[in-house]
């Protein structure tokens, strides 16, 4: 009885693993075709971002 427990406790691990595998993937694709737009629009510009953590260029 205890191997068939384990044996359906090794089967949802490996679900779980596979789901988030596949989370994981179809992420990476996501992200990878919206730099693909980013970069097709041209260079994004991070100096207000920049300003922001330096404190340059912002209201004194």
């Amino acid at each position: 009885m205890l191997g068939i427990v384990q044996f359906i406790r090794s089967l949802i691990f490996v679900a779980i693993a596979l789901g988030a595998a596949g989370t994981l993937v179809e992420a990476t694709g996501i992200v990878g075709r919206e730099a693909a737009k980013a970069h097709q629009h041209g260079g994004m510009s991070f100096k207000w971002l920049n300003s922001q953590f330096v404190g340059t260029g912002g209201r004194k």
